[in-house]
């Protein structure tokens, strides 16, 4: 295990969540937030959250017991924000450089990983030097910054699509199965559902707003 670095964050949120190997090793010498219902992934991944934020109406009184050693930051069920944007709020005041979004992906709430994407992705542009990852586990979404060439490192034969938020203009994709060379991709398009990765895959993007996501096969660990 490696030492905690202070700028690298692993946030739990409450939705789906598959352990990998690969998810334990990104996460490895994080420092973890839990957000409300999210501190069930902790004991999942064998995580010990350094702070448990929300206004703990999705955690019930069973992981409320659990985890009754967890410093807690409690807010109002009336509010503004999600949970999860409170505990990125708080990760960025703690001096954030890296943010891996744990169980942003998937689960019962469509409404919540949406947001969880929009949210990462506007983060990602307001901020272009901090990293950002959502993962589920068996996926991961990337946002894809204008002018910023992207070199994921997923293994070849990966399954990843680029949604657009937006159009796009002058999408690049080298090392898929289907390359694109600065091409036009009209919000809604579905030319980018479905590319396969492959060694060295690159995006590059220069106009627009979007993620690069994936999913990951056979690769789900033992829980």
């Amino acid at each position: 295990m490696s030492a905690t670095s202070h700028s690298r964050f692993a946030i739990l949120l409450d939705g789906a969540l598959t352990p990998t190997d690969r998810l334990r090793t990104q996460l490895d010498g994080c420092r973890v937030l839990a957000a409300d219902g999210g501190i069930r992934h902790a004991e999942t991944l064998g995580l010990e959250p350094e702070l448990w934020l929300g206004d703990f109406d999705s955690a019930g009184e069973t992981l409320e017991q659990r985890f009754s050693t967890i410093r807690r930051q409690s807010y109002p069920s009336e509010k503004a924000v999600s949970d999860g944007e409170i505990a990125i709020r708080h990760a960025l005041d703690e001096g954030a450089e890296e943010v891996v979004l744990v169980g942003a992906l998937g689960g019962e709430r469509s409404d919540h990983a949406f947001f969880n994407l929009a949210g990462a992705t506007s983060l990602a542009i307001e901020r272009p030097a901090l990293r950002v990852m959502l993962t589920s586990g068996l996926e991961e979404a990337l946002p894809l910054l204008p002018g910023r060439l992207l070199r994921p490192d997923w293994p070849a034969g990966t399954l990843f699509s680029i949604p657009g938020f937006t159009a796009m203009s002058g999408l690049t994709v080298r090392n898929a199965k289907w390359p694109l060379d600065d091409v036009e991709v009209p919000f809604g398009s579905t030319l980018t559902l479905s590319n396969v990765a492959e060694n060295g895959l690159e995006i590059l993007l220069r106009e627009g707003t979007t993620v690069a996501i994936c999913r990951f096969d056979n690769m789900a660990g033992p829980v």
